[in-house]
């Protein structure tokens, strides 16, 4: 069996502050990236597969949440966009007046060559729900 994942991980990357792109480009675990979270006055957080990790020394501003709602476009009314062609998905969090005051940021990767493991029950005649953590 041979796995081919796709995660346009640079899409992702292009959306975020260039300070946290900077940093994301020169860890060595951002292939393992799950998500990268900003919210206000907090510190940016990568979420890894096995762990996580404080991105950098300084809080997310309003000019670093602004800056990356800009290059992402529109959120629904779900409060989630995507970028064009890819998996990603960026959910955003509001106060009660609306305003975005924090960002996830969701790596999506498409996993082909997995389907041999449950053939069988994806040809039969079942309902099937898989559950699993991101990034698993």
């Amino acid at each position: 069996m041979r796995l081919t994942i796709v995660d346009n991980l640079e899409q992702l990357l292009a959306v975020l502050p260039r300070p946290l792109q900077e940093l994301l480009d020169a860890d060595p675990r951002t292939p393992e990236l799950v998500e990268v979270i900003m919210d206000l006055g907090r510190l940016p957080e990568a979420r890894l597969s096995q762990e996580d990790a404080t991105l950098g020394a300084k809080d997310i501003g309003f000019d670093d949440l602004e800056q990356t709602i800009r290059r992402i476009g529109d959120f629904g009314r779900d409060n989630r966009a995507g970028i064009e062609r890819t998996l990603h998905r960026i959910s955003a969090i509001r106060n009660r007046n609306g305003q975005i005051i924090g960002l996830t940021c969701r790596v999506g990767r498409a996993i082909s060559g997995t389907i041999e493991i449950i053939r069988d029950m994806i040809e039969g005649d079942r309902n099937i729900l898989l559950l699993g953590r991101p990034g698993v």
